[in-house]
Formats: structure tokens, C-alpha cells, sequence
């Protein structure tokens, strides 16, 4: 990891059709957790969007070590990693495979990768799933499957969108763990989130609301005053048996919705819209 640097979106304006992000000025800090929330359609995805690179916006900039995140093609920086609500997962490869594959790409010898994948998987409890095809896994699974893939480069910036919407309480605790453990190695880790209890679990909170930034809670680090909400990993208590009875779904249930018109919801940035 590179020298600690802070995430900074400067007067960030984004519109396709409609505005969906207005005068976003906000810093994300290293060595914290932040959570974004708001109602679908918000802008939440957006942001982490272009924070993440993936979308340049009509005005201002999203900066990281006195870098502009937008490289003119799309892509991320090599500094920054993902996970994405819809998952992303590859599905002719295997779970290690999805996981490892993210390794290779920057260049990892691939037997190493796939060690480094596997160590992944059992940090979320799955290491026994990683044989298993995309299509056997069951929401929750995949979701941690992105996950894993997500974390196991070590990048300086993790943006993560709604990580914990398929999981039950006790996987739930496991995810927000080792985003806490993110943030601890000096990582800018950002939770598009939904969920209260996530939220709680952060350090800094912004809102948003039609594209801005309607309420911030600054910074407030409770681990003296609920250590439950920030336990370390190796008290997070293992899923019990009943943990796989997650409900499971058929391939076409887990696919997401189709987007029709940005409109209806935020998710359509990770997608690359052609630019208008």
C-alpha cells in the first residue's frame, strides 16, 4: 500500500437525462469506514462510480493522492478496488477462479493467485465453495464471494455497494468486520448501504438525496463505547450449520433487474453507459 492519502470528490456534478449528482464535495478518509446511504435512485452508485473511475463527471473531480481517478478510459486504478451489487462474478469460472482471477490481472504469478484466492474464500467462510461454479452458489454465497474477489488485492481504496444486502446477521457481522479490517490497514473504505445497523457500524456517514448531500454525521469512533460494533475479526462468532440455508434461488432470480432508464435506479453506472 502507498503513503495513507484521503479520497477528496471536488463540486462533482454527473447528468444523464437528469441530474444525478449536484455539487458533491466530500473527503473519505484512510483508515476509516464511511457509509453512504439514501433511497434507490439517489446517487449512491453513482458516486461511488466516480469515485472508483469508472464514470467521468460533467463537472469537478474525484482525487486520490493528487491524482484525478478518471483515467479517460473507464477503467479503475490500479489503487482501487470493487465490489459490486451485482456481483460481477464471472460465470464459466469457478469461485477461486473468480477470486484469482482478479490477482492475475495485476499481474500475480497464477499458483500464487490462486493460494491468495483460496485464503480469501476462507476468510469469508467459503473455502469449501470454491470448486463450485457461479451458477451453484446461492446469493448470499456469491455475494461473498465479490467479496473476497474485492478484497484480496489489498487495495488502497475499497468502494463497496450495499456488500451485505443478501447476507443473514451473523455473515452480515463477518462482512462489516473485515471492511473494518480494511480500514485499519489504512485503506479509504466506502459502504453503499441501505441497512441501519451497517451504517452504525461506521465511522462517518454522509446522505444523499436526489443526487446530494442531504444530512453528514462527521466522523464519530464508538469502539470505546460498543466494541460489539467493531469487534475484531477473530471474534467474529462462525456461521452455524444453518447458515447455508440461505435462501436459495434459481440463476434467473439472482440475474438483476434490467435497468430500462437511469431514472428508476443508481446501479446502471457500474454498467458504462455510452457517454451522451
Amino acid at each position: 500500500m502507498s503513503d495513507r492519502s484521503d479520497l477528496r470528490v471536488r463540486k462533482v456534478q454527473y447528468s444523464v437525462g437528469r441530474p444525478l449528482l449536484s455539487d458533491i464535495d466530500l473527503t473519505f478518509r484512510s483508515g476509516e469506514l464511511t457509509a453512504l446511504s439514501g433511497p434507490s435512485g439517489s446517487g449512491k452508485t453513482t458516486l461511488l462510480s466516480v469515485m472508483g473511475g469508472l464514470i467521468q463527471p460533467d463537472q469537478g473531480s474525484a482525487e486520490y493522492a493528487d491524482q484525478d481517478m478518471w483515467l479517460g478510459t473507464g477503467d479503475p486504478r490500479q489503487e482501487v478496488a470493487f465490489v459490486l451489487q451485482v456481483y460481477g462474478l464471472i460465470p464459466i469460472l469457478s469461485a477461486r477462479e473468480n477470486v484469482s482471477v482478479a490477482l492475475r490481472a495485476r499481474g500475480v504469478d497464477p499458483e500464487e493467485a490462486d493460494e491468495r484466492a483460496a485464503e480469501a474464500l476462507a476468510r469469508f467462510h467459503i473455502a469449501d465453495l470454491g470448486d463450485r461454479q457461479v451458477e451453484e452458489l446461492s446469493g448470499g454465497q456469491m455475494q461473498r464471494v465479490a467479496c473476497a474477489r474485492g478484497f484480496v488485492v489489498g487495495a488502497d481504496i475499497l468502494l463497496a455497494d450495499e456488500p451485505t444486502s443478501e447476507l443473514d446477521e451473523s455473515n452480515r457481522e463477518l462482512v462489516l468486520s473485515e471492511l473494518r479490517r480494511e480500514a485499519q490497514r489504512g485503506a479509504v473504505v466506502v459502504v453503499a448501504t441501505h441497512d441501519p445497523a451497517v451504517v452504525a457500524a461506521c465511522d462517518a456517514h454522509y446522505m444523499l438525496d436526489e443526487g446530494r448531500v442531504v444530512d453528514h454525521i462527521e466522523a464519530v469512533h464508538l469502539h470505546g463505547a460498543d466494541p460489539a460494533r467493531h469487534r475484531a475479526a477473530d471474534e467474529v462468532p462462525e456461521p452455524d450449520e444453518s447458515e447455508e440455508s440461505e435462501p436459495e434461488q434459481s440463476p434467473a432470480a439472482q440475474e438483476p433487474a434490467p435497468v430500462t432508464a437511469p431514472e428508476e435506479t443508481d446501479d446502471w453506472a457500474f454498467r458504462r453507459p455510452a457517454d451522451d
